[in-house]
């Protein structure tokens, strides 16, 4: 049989799951903010600043979400449990594919039109929008499941943004 993250059983953690959540959000402002600069495009950079605002936006929900989770519950509370492997484990899942933290700084630079930057933030997006999913599926309380499901709503969105504006190049 194979195995996920949900096949953890006690291990995955709502609360971790938000806090990989905050730090994709965050690389992802920063993509979308160097994106912006990096184009000379007047309706390209308007879209890069949209999106940045709206990781922005994100970001800055899901930190306060995960505080006001995070100080209501002990540590050793076994409804938002925060084990170390997990946080490993789905941090290495997230961190190499969704919005990488070196991304903005090595792939940028190389990307040299605005059609292969919007590209490779479709591709971050979609893997956003995977990501999401699993964590939806995984999620052990209704308030964490319907926040995943609305982050993989709105990377959604961002995905047809970004597939529109590319069809009009």
């Amino acid at each position: 049989m194979k195995k996920n993250a949900c096949d953890m059983g006690n291990l995955f953690s709502d609360l971790e799951g938000l806090r990989i959540a905050v730090d994709m959000e965050a690389r992802g402002r920063d993509f979308y903010k160097k994106a912006a600069a990096k184009t000379d495009n007047k309706e390209h950079k308007a879209l890069f600043m949209l999106l940045m605002n709206e990781e922005t936006t994100h970001f800055d929900q899901f930190t306060q979400l995960y505080n006001k989770i995070k100080e209501g519950k002990l540590p050793d509370s076994n409804d938002y449990l925060f084990d170390q492997e997990t946080s490993k484990y789905l941090t290495v899942l997230a961190e190499p594919h969704i919005f990488p933290k070196d991304k903005a700084e090595k792939a940028l630079p190389e990307l040299m039109t605005a059609a292969e930057i919007l590209q490779a933030a479709i591709q971050d997006e979609k893997d956003a929008i995977l990501f999401y999913d699993a964590l939806a599926k995984c999620a052990k309380f209704e308030e964490t499941r319907n926040i995943f499901n609305l982050l993989k709503a709105e990377e959604q969105t961002h995905v047809v943004k970004l597939r529109e504006i590319l069809d009009s190049l």
